[in-house]
């Protein structure tokens, strides 16, 4: 009753701030996939469920700052390769992984929701994520990464937006699959030997502290010089 009551307590006070009207809070859900020894060049095999929670803080109509909470699976299997390298060593991994990241979203078009417009952005993002991964066969790896992106936005209602991205997470490590370089066939090259994990999905945001509504005289175009 205490931690409801303290937590009611923070959204009354929340809501009184003019600032808390900037915020977006929602939900993605989608897929995850992974790059590395296994698989270095297929994007979106091994699709595996993939979702999270986000929350956003738009500074204006192009530039906002969000964090994001996601959590997936990732695997991958050498017989689904048809080359000796995959044929001779056999591997296959099935892991969980959580994280959380914090990122820069731009709109391409100026992103407002009013009375006369509904509008539609695509938009690039990019940030710094801490991730952990966890699977039967590897022990626990955590590791820092570098997301980067994009997608498109559409807002239905004042308080309501909706849209769909692709993320992409490039690590700068090579234990997320327990594989590691395997004889003449693998680049020594760090950027070829690094895992990734991707997502890929859609999402649902609302502005719960959304509560002016804009002047028809002053956003109606006719009105405009």
């Amino acid at each position: 009753m205490r931690t409801l009551a303290i937590t009611l307590l923070l959204l009354i006070s929340l809501n009184q701030l003019p600032a808390a009207e900037r915020l977006d809070f929602g939900m993605f859900a989608g897929t995850s996939y992974y790059l590395g020894n296994i698989n270095n060049s297929r994007h979106f095999y091994s699709l595996s469920p993939a979702g999270g929670g986000l929350a956003k803080y738009n500074f204006n109509e192009h530039y906002s700052l969000r964090t994001n909470i996601n959590f997936g699976r990732i695997s991958a299997y050498d017989q689904d390769f048809q080359n000796i390298l995959h044929q001779t060593r056999d591997a296959f991994f099935v892991n969980n992984f959580y994280e959380i990241a914090l990122q820069g979203e731009f709109n391409f078009q100026p992103f407002k929701v009013t009375i006369f417009s509904k509008p539609l952005s695509p938009y690039i993002t990019a940030g710094l994520a801490y991730t952990l991964v966890r699977g039967p066969e590897n022990p626990n790896v955590s590791f820092v990464n570098l997301p980067f992106g994009g997608g498109v936005k559409y807002g239905i209602s004042r308080k309501i937006t909706v849209g769909m991205e692709w993320i992409l997470k490039k690590s700068f490590t090579d234990n997320i699959d327990g594989v590691k370089s395997f004889g003449q066939f693998n680049s020594p090259s760090w950027v070829h030997n690094n895992d990734w994990v991707s997502l890929a999905g859609i999402f649902v945001t609302i502005k719960p502290f959304e509560r002016r509504g804009d002047c028809p005289v002053y956003n109606n175009p006719a009105y405009k010089n």
